[in-house]
């Protein structure tokens, strides 16, 4: 049966030997993917798979995320001391929020191909 509200709604089925099957597994574990359907389409549809080391932008993620969780509990403090200090709270959020379109930008580019 097949599902309306998917957006890859065709299945493409092929068979292979063991040893053509242990070679794309190789070539899966090669380039770190996981996900068989992943690998082929992309495989199948580019011709080739760039492999991206984003750990250096996962630890940045991480960091900001610790750091973003504390300007939060801070900025709550400041809510609550009166409008004073509304127009710098509003400009932390605001430099925090740059931040994290940065990140989100270097992730997309990364995955680009």
């Amino acid at each position: 049966m097949e599902k309306q509200n998917r957006m890859r709604n065709r299945q493409m089925l092929f068979r292979v030997t063991p040893q053509e099957k242990e070679m794309i597994r190789e070539k899966m574990r090669l380039c770190h993917m996981t996900n068989f359907q992943g690998y082929a389409r992309q495989m199948m549809t580019k011709g080739y798979i760039v492999d991206t080391d984003v750990s250096e932008l996962k630890n940045l993620a991480a960091e900001l995320q610790k750091i973003t969780v504390n300007v939060r509990q801070i900025l709550k403090h400041v809510d609550t001391m009166g409008a004073a200090y509304a127009a710098d709270a509003e400009e932390i959020r605001s430099k925090l929020d740059e931040c994290w379109d940065i990140v989100r930008q270097a992730f997309r580019d990364s995955m680009r191909t």
